[in-house]
């Protein structure tokens, strides 16, 4: 069974002439969340309502309404909720060839090239009531109100816009000492998702992908955790829960048909951990759809 969720989100944001876009979420009533995925762009993601919780680089924020989250290109993150809470969010996304298409360029050489694939922010995580947060809030607020609008008589304000975003957070780079472990910790990473999205129907064991990356079952799981902020079998349960969603809405299979095809061998327990993510049963999830 093909699935289109991927950790490796190659989905076109906005146009290939204009590579900007806004997306407004809510969880669980829209989505029950993302797990850890990544993209080439660069990522703002800002709280508007409510609480939940974001991970990004390994590190767990719990965000609530005002909060705002920075997210560099290539960085691993994801989106979750907080126990019982609802959060509504703004997802802003732009490839920086949308500000500067010649890499040899002044801003693309001093600024946008400290922003590669293993970076480190000072602050991904910005309180509402931090500094930084207040001189971004406003221009994060009018992106999203403009992206509302008619994006393409915009175009020149979203760019100013986000040029002055850029010019604020540019001295969050830091310079790790740690670039080749960080890379090899990514690239693990990578190949663990790769593997999960291959053979999620099939049954995983700790041990199998661990020797796939060559660590002890033990060291495994502590390095999952530590990467990604969640435990490794919930990332299979949370990965295997969002095929099903998207299932259950694209076929008319049964719900025993689709757990037994996302890899859950008791669908019992598929329809208690499906309840527990999106608050509602599988067919509960598929007739509110219809509806």
């Amino acid at each position: 069974m093909k699935s289109r969720c991927s950790l490796h989100e190659r989905a076109l944001h906005g146009t290939t002439n204009f590579p900007f876009a806004v997306y407004h979420g809510r969880i669980p009533e829209w989505l029950g969340g993302f797990p850890p995925h990544w993209h080439e762009e660069f990522e703002i993601i800002y709280v508007s309502y409510g609480c939940g919780v974001i991970s990004v680089d390994g590190r767990r924020f719990q965000c609530r309404e005002g909060d705002i989250v920075l997210i560099p290109p290539s960085k691993i993150h994801a989106i979750l909720r907080h126990e019982d809470d609802f959060m509504a969010y703004y997802n802003i996304l732009f490839d920086f060839a949308l500000l500067e298409e010649n890499p040899s360029s002044l801003c693309s050489q001093r600024f946008f090239s400290r922003f590669e694939e293993y970076c480190q922010l000072s602050s991904y995580y910005l309180k509402k009531e931090s500094p930084l947060n207040g001189r971004l809030l406003l221009l994060v607020k009018e992106l999203a109100a403009l992206w509302e609008k008619d994006f393409a008589e915009n175009a020149l304000l979203i760019k100013a816009r986000l040029f002055e975003i850029m010019h604020l957070i540019r001295n969050e780079v830091t310079v790790s000492g740690e670039g080749n472990s960080s890379k090899a910790k990514v690239v693990r990473l990578k190949k663990i998702f790769s593997f999960v999205k291959e053979n999620f129907a099939e049954h995983i064991s700790v041990e199998q992908v661990a020797e796939l990356v060559h660590l002890s079952p033990s060291r495994l799981m502590a390095f999952f955790h530590e990467e990604t902020g969640m435990s490794f079998v919930r990332y299979v349960n949370d990965y295997r829960l969002e095929v099903s969603a998207e299932e259950l809405l694209d076929s008319k299979k049964t719900v025993s048909e689709i757990a037994e095809d996302c890899g859950f061998g008791n669908v019992s327990y598929f329809i208690q951990i499906f309840k527990r993510k999106f608050s509602v049963s599988p067919s509960e999830y598929r007739r509110k759809d219809i509806s």
